[in-house]
């Protein structure tokens, strides 16, 4: 029997590399066949430059992603985002109606979007985020996000969160 599809989505910085993912990896590996995406090639954004690259992402970087996803994910079944990878998910999801469900993690640009993807949706957040959905965002969406105490937007990143979230992942295969 074949294994679910997972799609991972990097967060700005792109690098799918980096020692978080590592946890992401281990954890998930042996149920998915995982499928990883660096989010600035998605969206051909090249520079280097953190000013520019949020630039280039707000001014049609986005939107790029996900026409690229669309070409290259027509099966994608679940969607692990971070930050910016998350937004590009949510997107994705508004027109692809294959993705079961989505765990998105600091995608705080969410707070700009107006449709909700059919799938199932699981947000998580720093308690800490300065720039996440606001309340009445979440209300209306009727969502509920998972807070992670003391934590601030690279919640994603620490080992703690990684695990909760993998579990949370894992528990709807298993």
């Amino acid at each position: 029997m074949s294994k679910p599809r997972l799609v991972l989505i990097s967060d700005i910085y792109g690098n799918t590399t980096g020692n978080w993912m590592e946890e992401y990896r281990k954890k998930l590996t042996p149920y998915f066949e995982v499928i990883e995406y660096d989010s600035r090639v998605l969206a051909g954004i090249t520079s280097l430059d953190q000013k520019q690259v949020h630039s280039e992402f707000i001014n049609g970087g986005t939107e790029r992603a996900v026409q690229n996803l669309l070409t290259h994910e027509p099966k994608a079944s679940i969607i692990l985002g971070f930050s910016i990878g998350g937004t590009i998910a949510w997107k994705f999801a508004t027109e692809n109606n294959k993705i079961t469900s989505l765990h998105l993690v600091s995608a705080t640009r969410l707070r700009n979007e107006i449709t909700k993807p059919f799938s199932k949706i699981s947000l998580y957040y720093g308690e800490l985020e300065a720039n996440g959905p606001t309340q009445s965002w979440f209300e209306n969406f009727k969502l509920v996000p998972t807070i992670f105490d003391d934590q601030t937007h690279e919640c994603y990143s620490l080992v703690e969160s990684a695990k909760y979230i993998c579990t949370m992942i894992l528990s709807e295969i298993i």
